[in-house]
C-alpha cells in the first residue's frame, strides 16, 4: 500500500498547527508529510500503524512521529457499527523541520528536545505515565494561541524528554515513504503553486515544473494528494480569500481578483462551495467577531 502525501497547511504567522478531532471513528488514510506530528488519543481504540509497526492503541496513547514517516490510526470494528456509535477524539500538533533546524538549534538549553526530535524519525511511543503528565497541558494547548501556545508546547516537549520508558516504533531499517527525488519533486510543485496561485496557472506549466507530461502529472498529483490539481489550487485560493476578507479592508471583487479568480461569479460559486457562505456574508460575520 502506497502512502499518500498530505499537505499540512500551517499559517504563515504560526510555528505549529494544533487541532482537536472529534469523529465517529479514525479514518485518515495511510499517509505521510514532511512535518513532525505529536498525536494524543483522548478517546477511542483500535490499531496504530507507523512504518512497519502495528500496535493496538487506546485512550491516552501518545506518539511523536518524524518527517515523512507513513502512519495512520484505524478504529476497531465496533466504531463502524451504525447501531452503536463510539466517540473517537484526538489532538494533533504538527510542526515543520524548520522548528528544529532554525529555532531550537540556536538554543543550547534545547539540546534535550533536539535529541528527542532526532529519535522521533522512526516514531516514538511515550509511556502511559508520561502521557498522563502532559494530558491536561495538551487539552489546554488547543485553546491557546500565538506565543502563549508556542511556549506551552515547548514545555510539553521538555517534559517528554524525561520519559525514560519511551519506545521506538518503526524499525531503524525501515525505508521512509518517499525517496529524496520524490520529495524534491513534490516540494518544487508546492512551492511553485504557493508563489503563483494568484496567477493563471495552467496544467502544462505545473507539469513542466514537475518534469512530467500533463496527463501523467494529473494522475501523479491525484494519487499523492487524493484531489485533482485544480481542486487543490482552488482550495488554496479560497483559503487566501478567507484571510483577506477577515483581516483586510477590501471589497469582495478586489479579493476575488487578488486570489486569482478571473470572474467574480466563479469566485462566488467556489467560495460558497468551500465555506457554505458567500464572500460578502463571510466578511460580515468575520467583522462582527
Amino acid at each position: 500500500m502506497k502512502a499518500l502525501f498530505e499537505k499540512v497547511a500551517i499559517a504563515e504567522q504560526s510555528s505549529l498547527l494544533v487541532r482537536r478531532f472529534k469523529l465517529p471513528y479514525f479514518d485518515a488514510p495511510w499517509h505521510f508529510h514532511p512535518e513532525y506530528e505529536l498525536t494524543y488519543i483522548a478517546a477511542g481504540y483500535g490499531r496504530r500503524f507507523v512504518g512497519d509497526s502495528v500496535e493496538p492503541f487506546q485512550a491516552g496513547d501518545l506518539v511523536l512521529i518524524g518527517p515523512n514517516m507513513p502512519h495512520f490510526w484505524r478504529s476497531d470494528d465496533d466504531f463502524y457499527r451504525i447501531d452503536r456509535p463510539y466517540p473517537a477524539e484526538s489532538i494533533a500538533i504538527q510542526f515543520p523541520i524548520g522548528f528544529e533546524q532554525r529555532g531550537l538549534a540556536a538554543l543550547p538549553e534545547a539540546e534535550p528536545v533536539q535529541q528527542l526530535l532526532h529519535r522521533a524519525r522512526y516514531g516514538l511511543r511515550f509511556s502511559p505515565a508520561a502521557s498522563r503528565q502532559v494530558a491536561d497541558d495538551l487539552n489546554r494547548l488547543v485553546t491557546r494561541s500565538g506565543f502563549d501556545q508556542l511556549l506551552a508546547f515547548l514545555g510539553i516537549l521538555n517534559q517528554l524528554t524525561r520519559d525514560m520508558a519511551v519506545e521506538l516504533l518503526a524499525s531503524e531499517g525501515y525505508q521512509l515513504a518517499p525517496s529524496e527525488a520524490e520529495t524534491e519533486r513534490m516540494k518544487r510543485v508546492l512551492e511553485y503553486v504557493l508563489a503563483h496561485f494568484k496567477e493563471d496557472v495552467r496544467i502544462e506549466q505545473i507539469a513542466s515544473v514537475a518534469g512530467m507530461a500533463p496527463a501523467a502529472f494529473c494522475r501523479y498529483f491525484r494519487k499523492r494528494t487524493r484531489k485533482s490539481f485544480v481542486e487543490y489550487l482552488n482550495e488554496l485560493r479560497v483559503n487566501h480569500a478567507r484571510k483577506l476578507l477577515a483581516t483586510g479592508d477590501v471589497s469582495v471583487s478586489q479579493v476575488g481578483l487578488e486570489c486569482g479568480f478571473n470572474t467574480i461569479s466563479h469566485f462566488h460559486r467556489l467560495f460558497k462551495l468551500h465555506t457554505g457562505l458567500t464572500p460578502l456574508n463571510y466578511q460580515t460575520v468575520q467583522r462582527r467577531k
